[in-house]
């Protein structure tokens, strides 16, 4: 099965990517040549692939784990094929991942949105997390 995990991401910027969610909706016209829903819906429908959903929305809790097996730093590039701050995420599991960052204190991670309002809900996820969002989390 694809774990929607690259350790070795072909993103010049980032080491490896982590996706504990995949799938989003077009909200801005930089999204009209979306590389992720161009991927995702290539594989709609193909039973046991990593986006048998296509780019439906999609929580995997099972991937908060893999960066803390990682054990030499890394920069590590969050939710490359979603947006962490997607409305239908729920708050809790944004709080999960700012745990799981805070928890793998040895790596940087980098999270990218365009959905900058519902981005301020990192400053209290990662507040709930014991994280102030800066110096590892950019």
């Amino acid at each position: 099965m694809i774990t929607s995990v690259a350790d070795r991401s072909r993103i010049e910027w980032t080491t490896p990517t982590l996706n504990p969610v995949t799938g989003s909706d077009r909200v801005s016209p930089g999204c009209a040549h979306c590389y992720a829903l161009t991927f995702a819906e290539r594989f709609r429908g193909v039973p046991g692939h990593g986006y048998e959903q296509g780019f439906d929305l999609k929580l995997w809790p099972d991937r908060l784990a893999i960066p803390l097996r990682w054990k030499q730093p890394r920069l590590i590039f969050v939710n490359s094929m979603s947006d962490l701050f997607h409305e239908r995420i729920p708050f809790d599991f944004v709080c999960d991942v700012f745990r799981t960052m805070k928890q793998a204190d040895w790596h940087t991670f980098q999270i990218l949105t365009k959905r900058g309002r519902a981005s301020c809900g990192a400053r209290a996820a990662a507040g709930l997390a014991g994280q102030r969002v800066d110096g590892r989390i950019h």
